[in-house]
């Protein structure tokens, strides 16, 4: 395992393989659930490749997801903390590889490496904050911006530069179902579909199975900002 590949890559080499060593690999299969909502557990898991997505079902059973994750990025960090019940559910969208740091291995941090637990407690405590602010964006969206906003702001912040893909223009690998990429936009599939076959006949995007290819960011940036 490289220590480059973990979320904590830029702390010094020897805090790191503190980590690693008390750290276990897990491999999960695309569509594979890894924590439920409502589940007890305090394993905190880091991403190592492949990607994620985080949901909850409200009380009439609608599937709401926050966001998508990926490399570097973790959860079950509040699990950790407070042994409280998971949160949200996080499911694989692909074949994905995770560490995984339990509570036990974490108090032994604590105990006989205090500087490296508060390490990792400082990177858990800024990734909080930056989540809460992504948050307030998440309830600004849903409020002040109709489908083809939320839509076209999601495609443009998960999209790779066309170096980084290949491509002449910016792409979006997003590889998920038009009622998943809904969940996360709050739309039905049926509106995402509707909104992307539009598109495509405007001219602002090519759908290629999981591909979106972004041709005209310029209308899809007007969008995103409530044009």
């Amino acid at each position: 395992m490289q220590k480059s590949t973990t979320l904590f890559s830029n702390l010094p080499a020897k805090d790191q393989t503190i980590i690693l060593a008390h750290c276990r690999q897990r491999k999960v299969a695309k569509k594979q659930v890894i924590v439920h909502q409502g589940d007890t557990g305090r394993d905190m898991f880091i991403i190592v490749s492949g990607r994620l997505k985080v949901s909850v079902l409200s009380d009439e059973g609608k599937e709401i997801s926050f966001v998508v994750l990926s490399e570097n990025d973790f959860f079950g960090e509040l699990s950790l903390l407070d042994g409280r019940q998971r949160s949200a559910t996080v499911t694989a969208i692909e074949n994905s590889e995770l560490l995984v740091l339990s509570y036990q291995k974490y108090q032994s941090l604590m105990k006989t490496s205090p500087q490296t637990a508060t390490q990792i407690l400082t990177k858990i405590t800024l990734m909080l904050a930056d989540r809460l602010r992504a948050t307030d964006l998440l309830y600004q969206d849903a409020v002040f911006l109709e489908v083809s906003g939320r839509l076209a702001k999601f495609l443009l912040n998960s999209s790779k530069n066309p170096a980084k893909s290949g491509s002449e223009y910016p792409v979006t690998d997003v590889r998920l179902s038009q009622y998943e990429l809904g969940t996360l936009v709050n739309a039905s599939r049926e509106s995402v579909n509707k909104q992307l076959r539009d598109w495509e006949l405007q001219g602002i995007v090519n759908c290629d199975g999981g591909r979106i290819t972004l041709l005209d960011c310029e209308a899809l940036q007007a969008l995103a900002a409530g044009g």
